[in-house]
């Protein structure tokens, strides 16, 4: 069962380079940068190479998320993800409607033929199928959906569930998995490519197990041994456009949940255009998903229904998707019947959702146009960018691991100089102090590595950084910073620990709250004075606190979050002068994730970094 993975989801090598982002240029001066830890190139070096790989002209593609995992007693002495049958009934304990076809085996050549007749004869070119490794039910389920789909004329591709491990073996597993797909299925005339390339979507599930920093020696591990491939990642990220070939996301039930048709036809044209953007602005693979509904209330506590609304969310959902002009349309789901999300014909809504889709495939299908180069993201005005190179010049930023965030890449195209870390140079107080680097970056997710060569001793390092008058500023791409330790495999929050006062605040705002950031507009100059909390993608609070500070630091807050009656929820911004024993002299800025996007992110980020600036005496 797939879980509630609802993300709606906010280079160069070692010396001067200019390189382009899109139609952006990058003069940026790189400072000479480690490998990441354990091998590998180094996120600067992967990503200046995937700045290379362009997805302009991608043939149109309808996909559907196909579920292999089903088995009947008959094949495999059991029952498999059904539960319990109740055929007189129309009952299964684990699903949340009844097939037509009844509690079927995903290992019967019949079922997968009618699958694909079905599919085929109603608009859609190819199934992404359930993958969890190798030699397991589904990928035995894969090959003879592989084979049979050879026959008949459609495309299949994988759908990487899950990458376990950690650190290095973590890295090897996934390299091996994904040379195992490329090297056993890849060279099918039915498995989906692009450009001639063979194509695999990733779940948000690997994209939350494997560190930002993993995925260059993954991609070029896994190509070294099995040829070039496509990634399709799980989230409409800045970082992930950067990263990997194309983005997507695989559920929306989250604020398809509880809408009209209007309002949802409001938002999706708005969230659909955005994701499409941020594809196009980075020259990759845009898909946008349409689910018929979602409900998975049975199988889950409280779970999340999304109502199907006689078939108008899914006509809304495709009118928007459409318009939005992506490269694919993705499905949720064929098949995933725990989940309630199925369009395959059911009891309860017999062919209805098939003949749906067969109206709006062949439209998107015919939608098609040639395409120009996609406009350039917003970018600094040519005096704005010198004002950013004055602040900074002579001196280096350094950039921590698994930087994915927009912060990184616009120090970059503003033509700052940086230098990427791997956790084990920050142990070298020769090579890390605030004299060399005098603003360390953390632009990254929640993933870090607490203990290196001895217990504690990156946190120890990070300590003694800010002890010597370094400064840390986190802007970080997901809520948390420094909070899973990689090493253990296992949450860790340190962030108090290395001078960011944040503390747990809401996985969603509370109900009927009106709020809104009240920013410090005489320290953060140009911003607004106030701007509203979002409403869309993820919404996952983690302010900064005075709490959360020493008692003898001086905190100030920068973008306080309040309510309509006034309550303050935290601060969105927040700066730090630390004068405990322990981080003396240090100074911390904290923004969270989604600011720059509510505030604007050249705006946002051009306030930030002259605040600091300013705080290191290199601005008036």
């Amino acid at each position: 069962m797939r879980g509630k993975m609802t993300a709606w989801h906010g280079m160069a090598k070692g010396r001067a380079a200019v390189l382009g982002m899109g139609a952006l240029v990058w003069i940026a001066t790189v400072a000479p940068c480690a490998a990441a830890d354990g091998g590998g190139p180094g996120m600067l070096e992967f990503l200046g190479d995937q700045r290379q790989r362009r997805h302009t002209q991608v043939p149109r593609e309808v996909l559907a998320f196909y579920y292999t995992w089903y088995g009947r007693p008959e094949r495999h002495g059991r029952w498999i993800h059904w539960g319990r049958v109740d055929p007189q009934r129309h009952d299964i304990s684990a699903s949340t409607h009844y097939p037509a076809l009844g509690a079927y085996d995903s290992h019967d050549p019949a079922v997968i033929d009618q699958h694909i007749d079905q599919a085929k004869a109603h608009g859609l070119t190819g199934f992404i199928a359930t993958w969890w490794g190798q030699d397991t039910f589904d990928d035995r389920a894969f090959r003879l959906l592989l084979g049979r789909a050879e026959h008949k004329g459609f495309r299949v591709t994988v759908y990487w569930e899950t990458a376990p491990g950690t650190g290095q073996a973590q890295v090897d597993k996934a390299v091996e998995d994904l040379a195992y797909v490329l090297r056993r299925y890849g060279a099918s005339p039915a498995f989906l490519k692009a450009n001639g390339k063979p194509v695999i979507f990733v779940y948000g599930r690997v994209m939350n197990e494997v560190p930002l920093k993993s995925w260059p020696a993954i991609v070029t591990g896994a190509r070294k041994k099995a040829g070039d491939m496509l990634l399709i990642a799980d989230g409409y990220q800045a970082g992930y456009a950067r990263l990997f070939d194309g983005i997507h996301t695989y559920n929306i039930c989250g604020w398809v949940q509880d809408k009209t048709p209007d309002d949802l036809r409001a938002l999706s044209a708005r969230s659909f255009a955005e994701a499409v953007q941020l594809a196009r602005r980075h020259e990759r693979i845009s898909c946008l998903t349409v689910i018929p509904g979602y409900n998975d209330t049975k199988i889950r506590k409280p779970g999340i229904h999304a109502q199907r609304q006689a078939g108008r969310t899914y006509r809304v959902l495709w009118e928007e998707a459409i318009k939005a002009d992506p490269d694919w349309v993705l499905i949720t789901s064929w098949n995933e019947w725990h989940e309630g999300s199925e369009i395959e014909p059911s009891w309860e809504s017999g062919d209805m959702y098939l003949k749906l889709t067969a109206q709006y495939a062949p439209r998107f299908a015919a939608s098609a146009t040639p395409r120009p180069r996609p406009p350039s993201a917003p970018s600094l005005a040519p005096g704005k960018t010198r004002q950013v190179q004055r602040w900074f010049a002579g001196k280096t930023v350094g950039l921590l691991p698994d930087f994915s965030g927009d912060a990184a890449f616009w120090l970059l195209d503003a033509g700052v100089r940086v230098r990427e870390l791997a956790w084990s140079d920050l142990l070298d107080p020769q090579q890390f102090n605030a004299r060399k680097v005098p603003l360390v970056l953390h632009a990254g997710g929640e993933h870090y590595v607490r203990s290196l060569r001895a217990e504690r001793d990156v946190e120890r390092a990070l300590q003694r950084y800010l002890a010597d008058g370094g400064f840390l500023l986190a802007i970080p791409s997901l809520p948390f910073p420094f909070f899973y330790d990689d090493a253990a495999g296992a949450p860790a929050p340190i962030a108090g620990a290395v001078g960011l006062p944040v503390t747990g605040g809401w996985e969603t705002p509370p109900p009927g709250a009106a709020l809104a950031f009240h920013v410090e507009t005489q320290q953060l100059r140009g911003l607004p004075a106030t701007a509203p909390f979002p409403v869309l993608g993820d919404l996952r609070w983690r302010p900064a606190v005075r709490e959360r500070a020493a008692p003898e630091d001086l905190y100030v807050p920068l973008a306080q979050l309040k309510d309509g009656a006034g309550k303050s929820h935290g601060d969105g911004i927040a700066y730090v002068e630390h004068r405990s024993p322990e981080r003396r002299g240090g100074k911390s800025l904290y923004v969270w994730m989604r600011v720059p996007e509510v505030l604007g992110i050249n705006e946002c980020l051009f306030a930030v970094f002259e605040f600091a600036a300013t705080k290191l005496g290199t601005a008036p």
